[in-house]
Order: structure tokens, then sequence, then C-alpha cells
């Protein structure tokens, strides 16, 4: 769905929520929920509150899983590169609402995804690159 979206919305960014649950210490993304910025460009997408959370109960409802919630952010970068200081400032904010990580999923140009966690702003930040796609090899 991200990937999609991203090609769809090029050369614009978009972006949306992750919907999933937490084990342990690791976050599960289950589902990504597209939230439209009709002020998007070519180098910034920004979550309405309102819009994400009315995004965010539709979709909770359409999947009916009773451990789904809110676990993150996800957004595309028409350009080749990962997330910047913005976006991270924002995922570690919003992580001081939570007890658990939250996530944030950069998708680049060139179909890499890049994934930051963080538990909080008191906590590091753990950042890395994955395949869009299971078949794509990041070597």
């Amino acid at each position: 769905m991200i990937a999609a979206a991203a090609e769809a919305a090029h050369p614009r960014e978009t972006g949306g929520v992750l919907l999933g649950w937490w084990l342990d210490e690791r976050v599960m993304v289950y589902h990504a929920v597209e939230v439209p910025d009709p002020d998007a460009s070519q180098g910034s997408w920004v979550r309405d509150y309102d819009t994400a959370q009315v995004a965010l109960q539709e979709a909770l409802g359409d999947q009916g899983h009773p451990w789904l919630g809110y676990v993150g952010d996800w957004h595309s970068h028409p350009a080749n590169f990962g997330a910047s200081s913005q976006d991270l400032t924002s995922i570690q904010h919003a992580s001081n609402q939570y007890d658990q990580p939250l996530v944030l999923l950069v998708h680049l140009a060139d179909g890499l995804v890049e994934a930051v966690v963080t538990a909080s702003a008191n906590h590091p930040l753990i950042r890395g690159l994955i395949p869009d796609s299971p078949e794509r090899e990041t070597t």
C-alpha cells in the first residue's frame, strides 16, 4: 500500500498512519493508511491531526482486530534521501505520549524504506533500510 500510494502521489510526498501492536519490545506493523495532505509538495507532507484521527478510526473499524492501534507514521520522499531532522523530531515528540516504541517508515525513490524506531525522546533512535518487497535485495 505504501509503495502504491508513493507512486500515485509522485512527484509530491504523501503519508499516513501505521496500525499494529506491540509484542514485547517489538512493534508489529500490520496496516498502513494514507492521510492526504492537499498542500503536499516535492519536499513536504504534513499529517493533519484531525484528518489522521478520522482515517485511523475508520481503518480500525474496517480491520476489526482487537489488538490494532496507532504505532507510528509513514510518508514518502520522492527524492532519494531518508528521514529528515524534522521527521526525526516529529516521531521523537510523538513517542513521548507512549510507553512503547513508535515507528516511522520513509519510502524512498529507489524503492527502499527507511525504518526509524524509538521508544521515547529519552531513548536512541534505531534506523535501518528495508526493501519495499521481499524479492528485492538490499546489498
